[in-house]
């Protein structure tokens, strides 16, 4: 039995492709959104700085700037919720209008950092305030200027990709020095394939330095684009296949040659005994006999994955590592902290570090079901809800505030119930 479930579009695609449509000249046609609470906060913040946004049946048409914003005689405020891309990338874009704009985000997002974004934005000739290197931020009507500037980027690689999308339209050509290591490197290539479809022209010298040229005015842009489904959270259901191997699931609009970095998935899966195959409306994926142990992995470049891949390591036999995810403490949640307070709620041995989790599976253990229900503490946190919530037809869980899978996955309990009822047929 095949079961086909619809991936919902990309966020982190939307959100760039948002931003560089905004910032580009003439309307541009974007299909496939990802319709989740960061996409909205993305929309309602760029209204805001005064950019129209139509909706055209489940698409949306953008109405290019070409880097220019009307001019505002009061603050501009906007709220961003804790969508970490729609706040460092409109802080970016904010330093471009020439208005003083305030941004701020709920309780999470004022503790997550953004001062070295700041940072390099300053030194690149803006003026943006922010009291303890974390949210509300003030944007002062002092523009963009460009030039040379600095960046340690190895807490968030959305400090890069902000400052590669504006710095086009900068008054001078721009070129970015990497301090440091940089963590998830596929977003930044992400990022550099979308400019690439906007007619933007970027060197990259290994990831150490990046060279911006101005972005031209008659820049060759598209009418129309069309979002890829989002890998990330196709890694749920994948996981869900891994764990029911009675039914095979289609996942639709998800290809092997997708410019996400978190494709990747579906190469864990596979190290973990699950059978893919690829078709024309998508990649098949079903889950083998027995769960093998993933081993130690190394996942910097896919931190969002390690969410699905530690809680299925708690039905292999061996122990699991996955590494060098240290910033995943400076999430929506501290992630590694989560995962170990949640997989011992199961009896599992698990170890964290600074920048590891590790994972002692048993699948003996999880076979003895539980008489109550094992309640999930989710910490508002998109990734812990839908990696844990896979499980439901498995173990006696309880989530708490299931809503929050609203930030990314809006129709994921849905999907998963479908499979679910599948699952027991």
């Amino acid at each position: 039995m095949t079961i086909e479930v619809q991936i919902p579009g990309s966020k982190s695609i939307t959100n760039r492709a948002l931003l560089l449509a905004a910032l580009s000249k003439g309307k541009t046609e974007i299909k496939n959104i990802g319709v989740c609470d960061d996409t909205m906060y993305m929309i309602r913040g760029l209204k805001k700085l005064g950019v129209k946004i139509e909706n055209k049946g489940e698409d949306l048409v953008v109405h290019g700037t070409d880097g220019k914003f009307p001019k505002k005689d009061i603050t501009t405020m906007i709220f961003t919720g804790n969508a970490g891309t729609a706040t460092r990338f409109l802080a970016a874009a904010s330093t471009l209008t020439g208005n003083k704009i305030e941004i701020i985000g709920n309780l999470r997002m004022n503790k997550r950092p953004i001062g070295d974004l700041v940072k390099a934005l300053n030194s690149l000739g803006a003026k943006v305030e922010s009291k303890k290197d974390c949210t509300p931020l003030t944007i002062h009507p002092k523009k963009l200027e460009g030039g040379n500037t600095n960046l340690t980027s190895n807490i968030s690689s959305q400090y890069l990709s902000a400052l590669l999308m504006v710095s086009p339209f900068a008054k001078t050509e721009t070129t970015i020095n990497i301090e440091g290591a940089l963590v998830s490197k596929p977003y930044i290539e992400m990022t550099i394939k979308i400019m690439e479809k906007f007619g933007i022209e970027i060197l990259n010298n290994n990831f150490a330095q990046f060279e911006i040229k101005k972005a031209k005015p008659s820049i060759n842009k598209p009418k129309s684009l069309v979002i890829e489904s989002d890998t990330s959270s196709a890694s749920y259901i994948g996981a869900f296949a891994a764990l029911n191997p009675k039914i095979k699931i289609l996942l639709k609009n998800i290809h092997e040659n997708s410019i996400q970095g978190d494709i990747k998935f579906l190469e864990y899966l596979q190290t973990m005994g699950c059978k893919t195959s690829t078709t024309k409306n998508g990649i098949i994926i079903q889950g083998p006999a027995k769960l093998l142990p993933l081993g130690s992995l190394d996942m910097n470049t896919t931190p969002d994955l390690v969410m699905t891949f530690a809680v299925l390591s708690m039905f292999t036999e061996g122990k699991t590592t996955l590494a060098n995810i240290g910033n995943l403490r400076v999430k929506e949640s501290d992630r590694l902290s989560a995962l170990k307070t949640e997989i011992r709620k199961f009896g599992i041995q698990v170890h964290t570090g600074p920048d590891f989790i590790e994972i002692h599976g048993n699948l003996k253990l999880l076979s003895s079901k539980p008489k109550s229900p094992i309640t999930i503490e989710t910490y508002d946190d998109h990734r812990i809800a839908m990696a844990f919530g896979i499980l439901k037809n498995h173990l006696p869980i309880k989530i708490q505030n299931p809503s929050c899978v609203n930030k990314s996955y809006k129709t994921f309990w849905l999907d998963l119930n479908k499979l679910i009822q599948n699952a027991k047929r």
